[in-house]
C-alpha cells in the first residue's frame, strides 16, 4: 500500500451490473427498462436545507449582504431528517445524496465537533435502516470561514487541510457508507467564485487564481480518495461532475465551433487531465442542460464563446424559471461519452425548477427515456437521483427556483409532494428495483489501493 504521502496512490474498483428486460406496462403511461438494482433517489446539500449554518463562507456572505438572499432556517433538514427520509422512502427511493457540512464538523481549525459527527452517523444509519443507499457529498460549495480568511482553495495547504478534514469524516462514517464523493461540481466553484465573481470568494475574472484553486481541488479529490480507501474496505469513490452539452450557434462558424471546442475543454474535460488517471471508481454526473456558444464580443467570449440567448436553436426545448434549456437528449449524448471510460455511471444531479407540474413530470420522463437507452446501449449507469427532495436554498436564487419533488412551506417547514412524485414512483415500481442497495450491487472487482 502506498504511504499516505505519494497523491497519485489511487485504484480503480470497477462496479459490474447485468442489464434486463422489463415488461412495458399496458397502460398510456411510459414504462423503461432498467438494470436490476438501479439506484433511485434525490439529492440534497448541507447548507441549502440544513438551516442555521452559522460557520461558513456562504452564511457570513448572506449577513454582509454580498449576495442576495439568506438561507436562514431554510429547510430545517437538520432537526427533520428522519421526516424526510420516511417521505423519500414511500415514494420509492432506495438511495439518497446528502452532503456533510465541513464547517459543523470542523468549525475551528483545530477543532473537530464529535456533536455533529455523531449527527451525520446517524443519518447514514437512519438511511441505511430505510433501505436507502447513502452517497455522501463531502465538499458542496461551502468553506469553513476560518479556512475561506486562510487563503481558502488557494492556498498552498489547502488539499491537506481538506484531507484532514476527510480523514476524521470516514474514520467516523467507517464503513456504513460506500459511495463517496469528494468535491461537488469543482468547475461551477471556481467559474461562479473566481471568474463571474458571485459567489465567495467574489474574484472576478481572476483567470490565474481560479486556475490554482481548480489546481488545488484537483490535489484534494487524489488525496482524499487515497484516504477513503486506506480507511475503509472497498468504497466507491469520485467527484460530483457538471456535464453541459456545449453546442456552437452557428454549426458552419469556425469561431463558434472552435470556442465551443475550448469551452468544452474547460468544463468537461480540464479537471479530469488535472486528477490523472486511476482516482475514479465511478463517474459521477450532473446534468440540466446544454450551452449554445457564440463566438463574439471581448477576447474571453471569442475564445470561450459566450452563452447565445437566442430562440430556434435545433431541437431547442422549454426553458426552467430560472433560464435553463430542458435538452434530455443531450444526457444520452453525455452517458455515451463518460461511458466510453470503462467505469460505470451515477446521475447525481438531475432536475428543473419550474412552477409548471406538468413540464416537470414531463422533464422526469424524457430524462429517465434517454438513461433507459443509453443503458440499452451498453453504456453502464448504475442509478440516478433527482436534484432534489424538496424545494430548498438555491444559492443566488435563494428560495425562488422550485426543483423540490416537494414544496415546502418556510413558516410551517410542511412538505407538500408534486405531482411528479407519484408518476416517479411508477417509474421505479416498474423498474422492478430492489429496496436493499446492497442486495444488487456487484462487489468491486480490483485493488482497494
Amino acid at each position: 500500500m502506498p504511504k499516505k504521502g505519494t497523491p497519485e496512490a489511487c485504484s480503480n474498483p470497477l462496479i459490474e451490473m447485468k442489464s434486463q428486460d422489463q415488461p412495458q406496462d399496458s397502460g398510456t403511461s411510459p414504462s423503461y427498462p432498467f438494470p436490476e438494482g438501479f439506484l433511485w433517489g434525490a439529492a440534497t446539500s448541507s447548507h441549502q436545507v440544513e438551516g442555521d449554518n452559522r460557520f461558513n463562507d456562504w452564511w457570513e456572505s448572506e449577513h454582509e449582504g454580498r449576495v442576495p438572499h439568506r438561507s436562514g432556517a431554510t429547510c430545517r433538514h437538520y432537526e427533520l431528517f428522519r421526516e424526510d427520509f420516511d417521505l423519500a422512502r414511500s415514494w420509492g427511493h432506495n438511495a439518497h445524496r446528502f452532503s456533510i457540512e465541513w464547517s459543523r464538523v470542523q468549525p475551528a481549525p483545530n477543532r473537530f465537533d464529535n456533536e455533529a459527527l455523531r449527527h451525520y452517523v446517524e443519518v447514514v444509519n437512519v438511511l441505511n435502516d430505510r433501505g436507502m443507499e447513502p452517497v455522501v457529498t463531502l465538499h458542496h460549495f461551502t468553506n469553513p470561514s476560518w479556512f475561506a480568511r486562510r487563503g481558502g482553495w488557494l492556498s498552498s495547504d489547502a488539499p491537506r487541510v481538506f484531507d484532514n478534514y476527510v480523514e476524521r469524516v470516514v474514520q467516523t462514517v467507517g464503513n456504513r457508507a460506500r459511495f463517496w464523493l469528494t468535491i461537488n461540481e469543482p468547475t461551477v466553484y471556481v467559474r461562479q467564485g473566481y471568474i463571474a465573481g458571485q459567489w465567495p470568494p467574489f474574484k472576478s475574472r481572476g483567470w490565474r487564481q481560479a486556475y490554482a484553486a481548480l489546481h488545488n481541488l484537483a490535489r484534494a479529490h487524489r488525496l482524499s480518495y487515497r484516504t477513503i480507501h486506506q480507511v475503509i474496505p472497498a468504497p466507491l469513490v469520485s467527484f460530483a461532475h457538471n456535464a453541459p452539452v456545449i453546442e456552437p450557434c452557428r454549426a458552419t462558424a469556425w469561431a463558434d465551433r472552435s470556442a465551443a471546442a475550448v469551452r468544452d475543454f474547460v468544463l468537461n474535460r480540464l479537471f479530469f487531465r488535472l486528477i490523472g488517471p486511476g482516482c475514479l471508481d465511478f463517474v459521477g454526473i450532473n446534468y440540466y442542460t446544454r450551452m449554445v456558444v457564440r463566438s463574439q464580443g471581448n477576447v474571453t467570449n471569442l475564445l470561450l464563446g459566450s452563452v447565445c440567448r437566442a430562440h430556434g436553436h435545433r431541437g431547442q426545448g422549454p426553458f426552467s424559471k430560472i433560464g435553463w434549456e430542458s435538452y434530455p437528449q443531450g444526457l444520452f449524448e453525455i452517458l455515451q461519452r463518460f461511458g466510453r471510460s470503462g467505469l460505470p455511471l451515477l446521475v447525481t444531479e438531475n432536475g428543473i425548477a419550474t412552477d409548471d407540474e406538468q413540464v416537470r413530470t414531463r422533464f422526469i420522463e424524457q430524462h429517465l427515456k434517454v438513461i433507459s437507452q443509453a443503458i440499452e446501449s451498453g453504456t453502464n449507469v448504475i442509478g440516478y437521483l433527482y436534484w432534489t427532495l424538496m424545494d430548498s436554498f438555491e444559492w443566488t436564487d435563494g428560495m425562488e427556483a422550485p426543483f423540490g419533488l416537494a414544496a415546502v412551506d418556510s413558516k410551517t417547514q410542511k412538505r407538500t409532494p408534486r405531482p411528479c412524485v407519484e408518476e416517479l414512483k411508477r417509474l421505479f415500481t416498474s423498474g422492478r428495483t430492489e429496496p436493499q442497495a446492497q442486495r444488487f450491487m456487484r462487489s468491486a472487482s480490483g485493488s482497494n489501493g
